[in-house]
């Protein structure tokens, strides 16, 4: 007796687009696995920026790289935790740099995570890597030709509605300089761009960065040990130009970082008086003349923070809590604990997400956090 088999239904290529939106990267990464036509689809430009702003809002994780001492930079690690569930999944990094090297996170953008690494002591390079699609770019580091130069910094991120991405590197080559040796790389033609002298009169750009919207974003430092901020200094891709934002009197704090905050760039800043911890949110808005001005969103009491890196997700902070603490076991040892915390602002609420203690009698060096960020999977190619 012949067996009876329905047919196959047909599924609109609209109704196919939205399943496609709403399936994790993972899940679409093994759908253009299964032939030719799904592996173009889904990888368009298009397709890869849709899916990306429904994981924004479906799927959030922190990224965050631990360590030991500057003297153990080779045995750091990665993970990433879901900031919902509090899950951690530890992140194998594409790249081997031995017990002389080292390597540190240049940025987060859309999927892709840029490395700036050494296998050996100084041979530094650029590495663009996606997680997801297990994808990656080695790029060359620019700061290799400079031989010695002072204040390096870096910035990473995707052009606006673009698959392609941009990496930006600033320094001085000598202290007493004017000027900044400003490099840019496009990943469209694998090039690198150099303007010699550029932004007169910027004595430091603090190493912390912030890109949105294709522009990134920095703080600018004076003073002794340049530890007052002036400026945040942008620097818009699609115009290749470089633009100043004055910091007010009454966001100059004790420690300042840049972060977005519903779609925008902010400034925190915190400090401490004699009523506690205090943390300020400054948005970056523009005025009725059009100028980008800072202006105060909120201002709230919160425990130490003075070190502790900080982001937001949706409408709350992630405080990383990394405490030192001496314990008397068998043997005397340091040991550093990690507490990832969603806290309300609103409501002054916290949420523990995750709680975990390295002890490691034989390594006599504290855990450090590096850095934390925000982390979305996605398809973008690298």
């Amino acid at each position: 007796m012949a067996k009876f088999q329905l047919p196959l239904p047909i599924i609109p290529d609209d109704l196919l687009q939205e399943i496609f939106l709403r399936s994790s990267a993972k899940a679409v990464g093994r759908c253009m696995c299964l032939n030719k036509f799904w592996y173009r689809q889904l990888r368009q430009p298009e397709t890869c920026i849709h899916h990306m702003r429904r994981q924004k809002v479906l799927d959030q994780h922190v990224l965050f790289h631990v360590g030991y001492s500057l003297l153990l930079m080779g045995s750091d690690s990665l993970y990433i935790v879901n900031a919902a569930s509090g899950e951690e999944v530890n992140v194998q990094h594409p790249f081997r740099v031995g017990i002389h090297g080292w390597f540190r996170i240049v940025g987060v953008s859309n999927g892709n995570i840029c490395f700036k690494f050494s296998r050996e002591r100084d041979d530094t390079r650029l590495l663009v890597w996606n997680p997801t699609t297990q994808c990656s770019r080695e790029i060359s580091d620019p700061h290799r030709d400079h031989g010695r130069s002072f204040f390096p910094v870096y910035g990473f991120g995707h052009v606006r509605n673009s698959d392609a991405y941009t990496v930006i590197h600033m320094c001085k080559r000598d202290i007493a300089d004017a000027y900044v040796f400003f490099s840019r790389y496009c990943s469209r033609r694998s090039t690198w761009f150099h303007c010699v002298d550029c932004l007169p009169g910027v004595e430091k750009i603090d190493p912390n960065s912030v890109f949105n919207n294709g522009q990134a974003y920095w703080i600018t430092g004076t003073g002794d040990s340049y530890a007052t901020p002036k400026f945040v200094l942008c620097y818009s891709v699609e115009d290749e130009s470089f633009s100043e934002v004055s910091i007010p009197v009454g966001a100059i704090y004790t420690i300042h970082n840049l972060l977005t905050h519903k779609e925008k760039v902010a400034l925190l800043a915190h400090t401490h008086n004699e009523f506690g911890y205090v943390a300020a949110i400054w948005h970056l808005n523009e005025d009725a003349n059009g100028n980008r001005i800072l202006e105060q969103y909120c201002r709230f009491a919160s425990r130490s923070i003075r070190e502790n890196p900080i982001l937001f997700v949706d409408e709350n902070l992630l405080l990383l809590v990394n405490n030192s603490k001496e314990r008397e076991l068998l043997v005397n040892y340091r040991y550093r604990e990690l507490v990832l915390t969603e806290y309300d602002i609103e409501h002054g609420t916290r949420n523990l997400l995750v709680r975990r203690a390295w002890r490691y009698p034989e390594t006599p060096h504290p855990i450090t956090v590096r850095s934390t960020l925000k982390y979305f999977a996605g398809m973008f190619p690298v």
